[in-house]
């Protein structure tokens, strides 16, 4: 029996932070513009994703979210103008926070895990103009697993 209440009196001490251990999910479409979520108040434990687009299906292989780089970024070069924004590379996620303020998903990951309290609404989206989404392809996952 002492045993057994040991055992419950450790459970009741873990299930507290299983409870408050969350994770907050979206799956960014390369079709589409700005897809959002929620952090709640807390602190990121981990910024995670899974998954790959591509800008121009059928003509670039899937890339993840740090988009294309080599020769595939030099092919694409002469379409400078259909990027969201000239700063990132094509196929880049780019996250949007609450203030507007635009980053790549890079630092946006490494912002979230230093920050003391990262809440509020943020959006997600591939590096490519609105007008250019139709011929995109795939999917790209962000879980951001909070304490």
């Amino acid at each position: 029996m002492a045993k057994l209440l040991t055992s419950i009196c450790s459970l009741m001490v873990l299930i507290p932070n299983l409870v408050q251990a969350a994770d907050y999910c979206v799956d960014v479409n390369s079709k589409k513009g700005w897809q959002g979520v929620t952090i709640p108040d807390g602190q990121v434990r981990k910024v995670s994703f899974s998954g790959s687009w591509s800008v121009i299906a059928g003509l670039y292989k899937p890339v993840g979210p740090r988009g294309y780089s080599g020769n595939d970024a030099k092919k694409l070069g002469p379409l400078y103008g259909y990027k969201f924004d000239q700063s990132y590379a094509f196929g880049e996620m780019l996250v949007r926070d609450q203030t507007g303020r635009i980053v790549p998903f890079a630092e946006f990951t490494a912002l979230a895990a230093t920050s003391r309290n990262p809440a509020g609404n943020y959006a997600f989206r591939i590096n490519d103009v609105d007008g250019a989404l139709w011929d995109n392809a795939g999917t790209i996952s962000v879980c951001i697993s909070m304490r």
